[in-house]
């Protein structure tokens, strides 16, 4: 199960979101639709790798130190590197923002993966477009939570069997997602939407590729199929607003026999991997550019951010996981 090229679309998907968060954090119209799509992509190679590594070992304190110790340090350390860089930009003294209730609540929510109650600085980006310091945040709530989910699901189908709890949990998160979806569409009522792409929805991305785990021969034997298959949907989906609620079905299962089929790529595999510190240190980077108008255009903002980013991923890969070894 090692011969595959999970890393080459870890990057490709990093790089779609950049492309995304690029033209949102500059006021232009959105690339290649809802960035989500890829984050989804992102869930299922997690759902995917990470319940494997339970099964391997399923003892719930080793998992969630190897968990901890793959996603804490580069979070905490990207969170106070943006309260950092937020002082030295915001448009109040130092002295001044950092007497607000604001910035230690940002502080004190953002470390505990609770983005969504403290997205904004005193003072920062007020002039951009948009006023988030990390938009991309909302998402390690919801990847922690599938963490949190794994010896639990485990456990249910150790008792229960592997069909009853996982295609359980599957065609509820389905129901959820297009209840959500439609209620949305009758309403207008942002509360939907917003519901719509939380946990309970996003469990179908993170459990089908479990289920596909669990039936990988079959998975193999017929993957060039499948992949097909999943493709058309997944271009019917994004191509047809009134198909979207396929993406579901047809992206976990796409992800994962690409990642295994596209034998072409599996030179990639020996890529060393920074998309994760990449992922979060990305659109901090876009709205500085913004704010202080290093570049001019969206090609230079582009050329400019993705220069940065990987300027300060790497070494900030290398600290992680010198500090990971002694934890």
């Amino acid at each position: 199960m090692r011969n595959n090229c999970f890393t080459f679309l870890r990057y490709l998907f990093t790089l779609c979101i950049f492309c995304n968060h690029l033209c949102v954090t500059m006021g232009e119209e959105v690339f290649l639709g809802h960035g989500l799509v890829f984050v989804c992509g992102f869930f299922a190679m997690s759902g995917f790798l990470n319940f494997n590594s339970y099964r391997q070992t399923p003892d719930p304190k080793t998992f969630a130190l190897k968990r901890f110790k793959r996603i804490y340090p580069a979070y905490g350390m990207t969170v106070l590197l943006c309260l950092l860089t937020g002082a030295s930009l915001s448009t109040l003294s130092a002295e001044t923002f950092f007497a607000q209730a604001e910035t230690w609540r940002y502080l004190f929510c953002n470390l505990l993966f609770l983005n969504y109650q403290q997205p904004t600085l005193p003072g920062v980006f007020e002039g951009n477009p948009m006023p988030f310091v990390n938009a991309s945040l909302w998402t390690m709530k919801v990847e922690v939570l599938f963490y949190i989910s794994v010896p639990v699901v485990h456990w249910m189908i150790g008792k229960f069997g592997k069909h009853k709890v996982l295609l359980t949990i599957i065609l509820l998160s389905l129901a959820y997602n297009y209840g959500t979806a439609v209620a949305y569409r009758l309403t207008g009522n942002q509360l939907f939407n917003t519901l719509n792409h939380q946990l309970p929805g996003e469990l179908s991305y993170f459990y089908i590729p479990v289920l596909m785990h669990y039936h990988f021969d079959w998975v193999r034997k017929h993957g060039k199929r499948l992949m097909w298959a999943s493709a058309a949907l997944f271009a019917l989906a994004l191509l047809n607003g009134g198909c979207s609620f396929l993406l579901p079905l047809c992206l976990p299962p796409l992800v994962i026999t690409f990642a295994y089929e596209c034998t072409w790529l599996l030179a990639t595999a020996r890529w060393k991997d920074f998309s994760y510190e990449f992922y979060l240190l990305r659109f901090p980077i876009l709205q500085t550019i913004v704010a202080t108008g290093l570049a001019a255009s969206l090609g230079q903002t582009a050329i400019v951010a993705l220069i940065l980013t990987f300027v300060l991923a790497i070494p900030l890969h290398y600290l992680c996981k010198a500090l990971s070894i002694r934890i």
